[in-house]
C-alpha cells in the first residue's frame, strides 16, 4: 500500500488513530496500569511475607544457639553440634552466618563483624534489621539472653544474619501464583472490551455502508431513529448539510434552467440577424440589420451579466463573502456618483442623501455595490427624462436603511411582491429589461441578513425601494 503523501510538504502524512483504537486504547490502558499497580503492591506484600516467614526461622536459629552456650570458669563457651553447624552451613540458596558476643562486646563465637543492632532490646525479644555483610545484603535476627550459671545478669547477644535469595524466590512464587489469575482475567476482559467496542461501532459501520451505497444525486436525509444518541447529533449534523447541499444543488439546476430559457431567444435573434446581413447586398441594409444586432448583442450581454450576478448572489454558489466591518453611507455615495454620468444620459436628476455617522453594518462590499447598482440601473431605467431619483442612507435603532426612490411611473400594488421574483417583468413599462435586477437584490439581502422591501415613493408617485441591514457590533 502507498503511503499518503502530504500536498504541501511531499512527506508521508502520519496516519490517523481510528475510533476503535482510541477506544480499545481508553479501555485497556487502565487495565494494564492497574495490573502493573497491583503487580508491584502484590510484590511488595509478597517479599513482606516472605521476610516475616524466614525472619522467625532466623529467630529460631538465633533460640537453638542461645541454649547452647554455658558458663566456664573462664568465661563462657558455645557447644554446637556438628550435625547443628551443617544445617546452618547446608543452604543451597543463601549462606548463613552467626555471631556470639558476651555483655561488653567481646567476640566469642562465629563469623566475626555482623552489624550490630542499633537499639539494645529486652532478653528474650528478638530484633530484625537489615545489613551488609562480606559484600551481600543480609537480613539479620538479633537475640539478647541471659546464660544460666553467671553471678552477673547481663544478657549476651546471639545475631543469625542470612542473605536474602530464598526471600526473593519465595516472593517470586507468590507473585506468579498471584498473576496467573489476573492475566487469565486481563485476557477475558480485553476480549469482553473488544466485544464492546465491536458491538458499540456496529451503528457507525451500518451508517458508513449507508452513505457508502448511496448514489451520489440521492441527498435525502439519513435515518436518525436507529442511531445510538451519542451519534444522533453526527447524523443530525449530516442532515443539516445534505439539505444545504440540496439547496445549493437546486439553485444551481434552477440557474441552469433559468438561463438556457432566457439565452435561448436572444442567441436565435442574433443568428437570425446575422444570417441576414450575410444575404443582404445593399450596404445601407447591412448597416440597418447590423444596428439592430448591436442592438440585441447589447441586450444579451446585460442579460449574461445579471445572469452572473445572480449566480454569485445565490446562496452555495462558491464564493465565501468577505464580511467586514464598512459605513454604508460611504459606500453608497461613491456608488452613486459612478452612475451620474448614465443618468446625465438620461436627463435624469440622481442624488445622494446621507450621512456618514452610525452607518456601520457588517458586509461585503462587492456585494452591497452590485446590490445598489442594480436598484439604479432599475430606477435609471424606468424613470422618465427630466425625473428624479435620490439614494438615502438612515440609521435607526439597531437598522442602517439604504434607499432608492424616483418619481417615474411607479409599480402597482398587486405586482410589488412579484418583481422580486426571476424574470418577472411589469406588463407596459415600455423599458427594455431581462426581469433579474431586483431579485439580485434579494438575495444579496438575505445573505446579508437585511430585510428588502418595495413601496410608493413621497406623494405616492414613483417607486422606493429600501433595504435595512443590521448594525455592526
Amino acid at each position: 500500500m502507498n503511503p499518503i503523501i502530504s500536498e504541501r510538504t511531499g512527506a508521508p502524512a502520519p496516519e490517523k488513530a481510528t475510533l476503535r483504537r482510541q477506544l480499545l486504547i481508553s479501555l485497556l490502558a487502565p487495565v494494564v496500569l492497574v495490573t502493573l499497580i497491583s503487580s508491584v503492591i502484590s510484590y511488595y506484600y509478597a517479599f513482606n511475607f516472605a521476610t516475616l516467614a524466614y525472619d522467625y526461622s532466623l529467630f529460631d536459629s538465633a533460640l537453638d544457639i542461645s541454649r547452647q552456650i554455658h558458663a566456664t570458669d573462664g568465661g563462657m563457651r558455645v557447644d554446637l553440634p556438628r550435625a547443628a553447624l551443617d544445617m546452618l552451613e547446608s543452604d543451597k540458596h543463601d549462606r548463613i552466618y552467626y555471631m556470639v558476643n558476651d555483655p561488653k562486646g567481646a567476640f566469642i563465637a562465629g563469623h566475626r563483624g555482623l552489624p550490630l543492632p542499633n537499639e539494645p532490646a529486652p532478653a528474650g525479644k528478638p530484633v530484625y534489621y537489615d545489613g551488609s555483610y562480606r559484600g551481600s545484603p543480609v537480613r539479620i535476627a538479633a537475640l539478647y539472653s541471659m546464660v544460666p550459671g553467671r553471678p552477673d545478669q547481663d544478657p549476651i547477644l546471639i545475631q543469625v544474619a542470612e542473605t536474602l535469595n530464598k526471600r526473593h524466590i519465595l516472593a517470586d512464587e507468590i507473585l506468579l501464583g498471584m498473576l496467573w489469575p489476573e492475566l487469565l482475567l486481563i485476557v477475558l476482559v480485553v476480549v469482553l472490551i473488544w466485544y464492546g467496542v465491536e458491538r458499540g461501532l456496529r451503528p457507525l459501520t451500518a451508517l458508513q455502508q449507508e452513505i457508502s451505497n448511496r448514489s451520489h444525486r440521492d441527498l435525502s436525509p439519513l435515518a436518525e431513529h436507529n442511531v445510538p444518541g451519542e451519534v444522533r447529533a453526527l447524523v443530525h449534523a449530516m442532515n443539516d448539510l445534505l439539505a444545504r447541499l440540496n439547496e445549493a444543488m437546486s439553485a444551481q439546476q434552477r440557474f441552469i434552467a433559468d438561463a438556457a430559457h432566457q439565452l435561448r431567444t436572444p442567441l436565435a435573434g442574433l443568428k437570425t440577424q446575422t444570417e441576414l446581413a450575410l444575404r443582404q447586398q445593399e450596404l445601407g441594409e447591412v448597416q440597418h440589420t447590423l444596428q439592430h444586432l448591436n442592438t440585441a448583442t447589447g441586450r444579451t450581454t446585460h442579460l449574461v451579466n445579471q445572469l452572473l450576478s445572480l449566480a454569485r448572489a445565490e446562496p452555495g454558489a462558491g464564493r465565501t463573502q468577505a464580511l467586514h466591518v464598512l459605513n454604508l453611507s460611504d459606500l453608497a455615495r461613491d456608488t452613486t456618483t459612478e452612475w451620474v454620468p448614465r443618468a446625465i444620459e438620461r436627463n435624469i436628476d440622481l442624488g445622494f442623501d446621507g450621512t456618514p455617522a452610525d452607518a456601520a453594518i457588517e458586509g461585503d462590499a462587492l456585494f452591497i455595490k452590485e446590490m445598489l447598482g442594480n436598484l439604479l440601473d432599475n430606477a435609471i431605467r424606468y424613470t422618465q427624462s427630466g425625473g428624479q431619483i435620490t439614494v438615502r442612507v438612515s440609521a435607526g435603532s439597531g437598522k442602517v436603511e439604504l434607499s432608492v426612490e424616483d418619481n417615474g411611473p411607479g409599480i402597482p400594488a398587486p405586482e410589488r411582491e412579484r418583481v422580486f421574483e426571476r424574470f418577472h417583468r411589469v406588463l407596459g413599462s415600455g423599458a427594455e429589461g431581462c426581469g433579474l435586477g431586483l431579485a439580485i437584490v434579494r438575495e444579496i439581502a438575505q445573505t446579508h441578513n437585511a430585510e428588502s422591501g418595495l413601496g410608493p415613493g413621497a406623494g405616492g408617485r414613483g417607486t422606493l425601494v429600501t433595504v435595512a441591514f443590521p448594525k455592526a457590533a
